[in-house]
């Protein structure tokens, strides 16, 4: 699905729109297959962050799919989306609008019972995981964790998070693991400043 808001669908020239996301899973459901959808938060850039967010939510309500998985956006240089992206006609969301995007979206998951699945080294939580409705509450709590943080701390778990330091929030907390967060921040020479860049540097190595 990566996403069902018709305005972000049409933009990136998907094929296929919101209504159509939503038959199909229904008759996948129906036939008794197993079925996988995922939510890609990011997809809308910040022009369509709130749709991305809001209308992908219900259109897995509508669906009810066995899993919900996380694919975070990632841009490469030689893609059509980062031509949009010099052009202006799109706007990439940094670590914490993301995080904003999919709190939303999970926040409007509502009446089904999926599992959510945060599998990917390109989500920020991968500790975003659990059955719905059951664990929506510790589904959602690590993004609202780290979105009430302050900047610094942010920084030092983006900066562990993006070089395979941590592998979830609660890794802050461990002095061996925050030593070496630290020291990559100050060998990579992060600041709240650079952050973002060196986010996206990190990011592109991956894909």
């Amino acid at each position: 699905m990566e996403s069902a808001a018709d305005e972000v669908l049409e933009f990136i020239k998907k094929g296929v729109d919101k209504n159509t996301h939503i038959k199909a899973g229904q008759r996948v459901k129906r036939a008794g297959i197993q079925l996988s959808e995922y939510f890609m938060p990011g997809l809308g850039g910040a022009e369509h962050s709130r749709a991305n967010a809001i209308e992908t939510a219900d259109a897995m309500n509508q669906i009810n799919p066995d899993f919900i998985r996380m694919r975070t956006l990632a841009i490469t240089d030689s893609s059509n989306l980062a031509k949009d992206v010099k052009a202006g006609l799109f706007t990439p969301l940094n670590d914490v609008d993301t995080a904003k995007e999919l709190l939303m979206f999970l926040e409007h998951l509502d009446g089904i019972t999926s599992a959510v699945k945060s599998d990917h080294i390109l989500n920020l939580f991968q500790e975003v995981d659990g059955n719905l409705p059951r664990d929506k509450d510790a589904i959602i709590s690590p993004i609202k964790e780290f979105l009430a943080m302050n900047l610094e701390q942010q920084m030092l778990y983006r900066v562990g998070r993006r070089t395979g330091i941590f592998a979830q929030l609660t890794d802050l907390k461990h002095p061996d693991l925050l030593a070496r967060a630290e020291a990559a921040r100050d060998r990579y020479k992060v600041t709240v400043d650079t952050l973002d860049q060196f986010t996206e540097t990190i990011i592109k190595q991956f894909i």
